[in-house]
């Protein structure tokens, strides 16, 4: 007696049980706001900014100082970010030095440094506000974006100023007794600051622990998993591929901003619930709106204009 083939539709449905039961769980809502938000998009955007803003702001400092040479002030910074002596070496080569940038160059590079400066925090801002469902601060919140990049520059400065004074073990205690908390205070203020205040403090801490960890994560991978990939990428592609290697970390960079803040979200908040907004009126004339991006169940959604939410 032969066995009864299989039945497809049978098959069908516990795959699509299966999936539904997924869905339902908290992986399933986090997978769900994670493609919401578009976080992939968003990294990417800040990697390309970021090295769009790298690129001229180079150029126009070897107009001033040395930037490619063995003595370049670039040297020393790279070594305190992690960076070891050859993987520094074959970073110079990507670098200008001051006699091969021509006045011209010099002009442009300075023009997209100041244009590309305002950009790439402006992006970070919008990234935060898809992950808290809350409209742009618009003109009038311009100064904040300035204002986080001036506080990025200057924690940035003091990390590679204090790194160098320690080693070995000492340096890894100052690492994650010191350097996580002002991290992590750092990223709150961060969220913070670009969301206007229009989140509150307990909120965002999740997300600013998550984000803390991440950077910390991303400097004590600097010497073992960058300074590698520099090294190998330039001997097998040149300066092309230092150019692959240091978009990727952007990316993880932007993974780590972005990404730390939606986990965040999900943690202080809970799963959104998706709304389905009626195809037909009611009798009443009055239509349901459609939850947005960043709403969840103790936040209340925004008024409806026309047939969906605002």
């Amino acid at each position: 007696m032969t066995a009864a083939p299989p039945d497809p539709a049978g098959w069908r449905d516990r795959l699509r049980d299966t999936r539904t039961r997924y869905e339902a769980t908290h992986l399933g809502h986090l997978q769900r706001r994670i493609v919401d938000v578009q976080l992939t998009k968003q990294a990417l955007i800040l990697a390309a900014l970021a090295f769009m803003l790298l690129v001229p702001a180079m150029i126009t400092l070897a107009a001033v100082v040395p930037l490619g040479g063995s003595g370049g002030a670039v040297t020393g910074l790279v070594r305190r970010i992690g960076l070891t002596p050859e993987a520094t070496h074959d970073l110079q080569q990507l670098l200008p030095t001051d006699t091969s940038v021509s006045a011209t160059t010099t002009g442009l590079g300075v023009v997209l440094t100041v244009v590309l400066t305002v950009r790439w925090p402006l992006a970070l801002q919008h990234g935060y506000e898809l992950v808290w469902g809350v409209p742009s601060g618009g003109v009038r919140a311009l100064w904040r974006p300035l204002a986080w990049l001036a506080g990025f520059l200057a924690i940035a400065a003091a990390a590679a100023l204090v790194d160098p004074v320690l080693d070995g073990v000492a340096w890894l205690v100052a690492i994650l007794v010191i350097g996580l908390p002002v991290t992590i205070v750092w990223a709150w203020w961060t969220q913070y600051l670009l969301l206007a205040g229009r989140v509150p403090w307990t909120r965002l801490l999740p997300g600013a622990v998550l984000i803390g960890l991440g950077l910390v994560g991303l400097r004590l991978a600097a010497t073992v998993v960058l300074s590698p990939g520099i090294t190998s990428h330039f001997r097998e592609y040149g300066p092309l591929g230092i150019v692959f290697v240091m978009l990727s970390w952007f990316v993880a960079f932007g993974v780590v901003m972005l990404g730390g803040a939606l986990v965040g979200h999900f943690v202080a908040v809970g799963p959104v619930r998706r709304r389905r907004a009626p195809a037909v009126a009611s009798p009443g004339g009055d239509e349901a709106a459609a939850a947005g991006p960043g709403e969840s169940p103790d936040e209340p959604a925004a008024p409806a204009r026309g047939t969906r939410g605002g």
